[in-house]
């Protein structure tokens, strides 16, 4: 399995404030890119956050989850695709979700929150570090 190369695909749109696993993360983007296979129509979505990158995930338009993600290293380059969706740990303060976790990154949940930064280096073959509640 290889990354999709991207110039094989059309722009098809940006979302600013993802939805990521029933969780709306504010700041946190994705461009989507499509391509036709066949009768299928393939995507790819690039998320980023505070202008970093930080998974690209893909599969085939209607699927209800991700086919494949890969991470983005401390390096810039992708790590290997892996099945399914990225990695990600919920914080709760009580009953609510206060952050997410991706490779690394912390994502807070709830806008005036100050921005994510990496918690120590990001290594796409360990699960990220458990969130620490505020």
């Amino acid at each position: 399995m290889t990354l999709p190369d991207l110039s094989e695909y059309r722009p098809h749109k940006v979302v600013t404030d993802v939805d990521l696993e029933g969780v709306v993360v504010p700041g946190l983007s994705a461009t989507f890119h499509r391509r036709a296979a066949g009768s299928r129509v393939r995507t790819v979505g690039v998320y980023r956050y505070a202008g970093v990158e930080l998974f690209m995930a893909w599969g085939y338009v209607g699927e209800p989850h991700c086919r494949f993600t890969a991470l983005r290293r401390s390096d810039g380059s992708w790590g290997p695709p892996r099945p399914g969706c990225p990695p990600v740990a919920k914080a709760r303060d009580g009953g609510r979700v206060t952050a997410l976790t991706i490779n690394g990154h912390v994502l807070p949940t709830a806008p005036g929150r100050p921005p994510a930064v990496p918690r120590g280096r990001a290594d796409p073959g360990v699960p990220p570090p458990a969130p620490v509640t505020p």
